[in-house]
C-alpha cells in the first residue's frame, strides 16, 4: 500500500512537471509572437511551477529513506512551506510586472490562435489542478494537495490573460495589467495561508495535519 501510494506521487510529480514545461513552451511561443507580456509572464509562471514537481518527487523520496521515514509528515510539510515560498515569490513577481505595465504599457497583438492557445492553457491547468487535488486527497497527500491548489492559481491567471485578450480584441481596452494585478495579490495571500494555516479556515488548513491521522480527510 506505501509503495503503490509513494509511487502515485512520484507519478503525480513527473506528470506536473512535464504539462508545465508544455504549457511554457507554448506560452512563450505564443507571447512572443503578440507582444504579450502577461502571456509570457503566464509561460514563465509554468517554468517554476515545474520547480514544484520536482519537490514533489524531492520530499517523497526522502520520505521513503529508512532513516527519514518516520519523519515524513515533517518533511512534506517542510515542501509544502517551500512550494508556498514559490507562491509568493511568483506573486510578488507579477505585481512588479504589472506596475511596471500600466505605468508604461506596451503594444499587444491578439490574434484566433493567441486567444486558443489560452483557452487551451486555461483547461489543462484546471484539469491538472482537479487530478493533483483529488489524488492528493485519496492518498492523503498534503504535498498533492498544495500542489494541486497552486495549479489552480495558476488557471486564474490564465484566465485573467484570456479575459483581458478577450476585451482587447473586442473594445481595444488593454486592461491585462490591472488584472494581472489584481490575482497577483490573491495568489501572495494563499501563499501566506499555506505558511500560516490560523490565518484563515481556508481549506488550506489540513495541511497541518498528519496525513496518516485518522481523521486527516474529515475537513475536505
Amino acid at each position: 500500500m506505501e509503495k503503490s501510494r509513494s509511487k502515485t506521487i512520484v507519478n503525480a510529480g513527473y506528470l506536473f512537471i512535464l504539462i508545465n514545461f508544455l504549457l511554457a513552451v507554448f506560452n512563450l511561443l505564443v507571447g512572443f509572437l503578440s507582444n504579450s507580456l502577461a502571456i509570457a509572464s503566464d509561460a514563465i509562471h509554468s517554468l517554476t511551477d515545474s520547480v514544484s514537481g520536482f519537490l514533489i518527487i524531492i520530499s517523497e523520496k526522502l520520505a521513503n529513506h529508512k532513516k527519514l521515514k518516520n519523519h515524513r509528515v515533517k518533511i512534506e510539510r517542510i515542501t509544502t512551506i517551500v512550494i508556498a515560498l514559490i507562491i509568493i515569490a511568483v506573486g510578488v513577481e507579477i505585481i512588479i510586472a504589472s506596475i511596471k505595465n500600466i505605468i508604461t504599457p506596451e503594444e499587444v497583438d491578439y490574434s484566433i490562435p493567441t486567444i486558443i492557445v489560452v483557452i487551451a492553457s486555461v483547461a489543462t491547468k484546471y484539469l491538472l489542478a482537479r487530478y493533483l487535488k483529488t489524488t492528493g486527497k485519496a492518498i492523503k497527500s498534503n504535498v498533492l494537495i498544495a500542489s494541486g491548489a497552486e495549479t489552480l492559481n495558476d488557471t486564474w491567471i490564465s484566465v485573467a490573460v484570456l479575459v483581458s485578450a478577450l476585451i482587447y480584441v473586442i473594445f481595444k481596452v488593454d486592461i491585462s495589467s490591472y488584472i494581472s494585478l489584481a490575482i497577483s495579490l490573491v495568489i501572495v495571500k494563499v501563499g501566506l495561508e499555506f505558511i500560516f494555516p490560523h490565518l484563515t479556515h481556508h481549506h488550506h488548513h489540513h495541511l497541518e495535519q498528519n496525513p496518516d491521522h485518522d481523521h486527516c480527510g474529515k475537513n475536505n
